[in-house]
């Protein structure tokens, strides 16, 4: 089918005149601070193989834009650009000096559901640091992306933190196949604590555990309410991430008022490693960005390097600034 060669495929849009203007400033702010810290920008290919979206979240790659090339290999428009840095980083490692600082900018391209009105194409804008010591770096990342938030118009941004390793702990610790473990994820996840409860009754789960994973769905709160779900918890890989969050946080007195410990935000869980982060605008009740440490996708490329970043929607900066 012929298409209207004025007009744009569903799911695009163009910018002009003042709105782009707008998306600029904000990415001269944004980039302002992450040079300021010492972040260097780098631009990746606009496509890559395919195959590179499989490493990490499989979630990316069955909604990755894919096509062939003259020779047959599959390929992706850009989807994601956590994976492309870490390739990058990979393959000119033994030019850099560590700890590695980038920043990037620019669309992304992933198969959505145009009926209900949602993008195909949308701009993130973010910054990695790879190589450095995890407390050290996850502290300094946290920080980079709060000031970078202030700056863009979200003064009263805030952050919703967890740690991989505080349900992956409890839970591993069950010995559960894939599908029940899925399924408690998605209770937590909806903060659904009946359906958590008849979960694990019926996997058989004892009640001691059960009153620990209860502990860790409900956590939604400042030091105090992390304090008390780690004097609740047995599990030693649980209780050290536990020990984790709160030295994130004494390493950033100044957000301490924006810094919430969420322990139900898991969805992502078997992406990152470590420390999650979600950014929010209380203002506009809505989420702005993600990150969070993930050393487990520097191994996918044969790179044993720690890992931490964070990414924001710029279409949702622009609409909420």
């Amino acid at each position: 089918m012929e298409g209207n060669i004025i007009g744009l495929p569903a799911g695009y849009r163009d910018f002009m005149f003042e709105e782009a203007e707008f998306r600029r400033r904000i990415e001269n702010q944004f980039t302002s601070v992450v040079s300021s810290a010492g972040f260097r920008e780098v631009i990746p290919s606009a496509v890559e193989y395919l195959d590179l979206y499989g490493r990490g979240n499989q979630g990316i790659r069955e909604r990755a834009m894919r096509f062939l090339d003259k020779e047959d290999n599959l390929l992706a428009l850009r989807a994601d650009f956590t994976p492309a840095v870490a390739r990058i980083v990979a393959a000119h490692l033994r030019e850099m000096s560590l700890p590695i600082r980038v920043w990037y900018s620019g669309p992304v391209f992933r198969k959505t559901d145009r009926h209900r009105g949602q993008y195909q194409e949308f701009s993130q804008i973010g910054g990695e640091l790879i190589g450095g010591d995890p407390p050290a770096a996850d502290g300094e990342v946290l920080d980079v992306a709060l000031q970078c938030l202030s700056a863009s118009g979200f003064p009263d941004a805030c952050v919703h933190v967890n740690h991989a390793g505080i349900f992956r702990g409890l839970v591993n610790s069950l010995g559960l196949k894939q599908p029940d473990l899925a399924e408690i994820r998605a209770a937590i996840d909806r903060k659904d604590m009946r359906a958590l409860g008849v979960c694990l009754e019926g996997l058989g789960v004892s009640e001691s555990v059960r009153a620990q994973v209860n502990a860790l769905s409900r956590c939604v709160g400042d030091s105090r309410a992390l304090a008390a779900v780690a004097s609740s918890i047995d599990n030693e890989e649980s209780r050290g991430a536990i020990a984790s969050l709160e030295s994130l946080a004494l390493r950033l007195p100044r957000w301490r008022d924006r810094i919430t410990f969420d322990l139900t935000e898991i969805d992502e869980m078997e992406y990152y490693t470590g420390v999650m982060f979600t950014f929010l605008s209380p203002a506009h009740s809505v989420e702005l960005g993600r990150g969070g440490r993930y050393d487990s996708l520097m191994r996918e490329f044969g790179v044993e390097l720690p890992a931490v970043g964070f990414s924001f929607s710029m279409d949702r900066l622009a609409e909420c600034a």
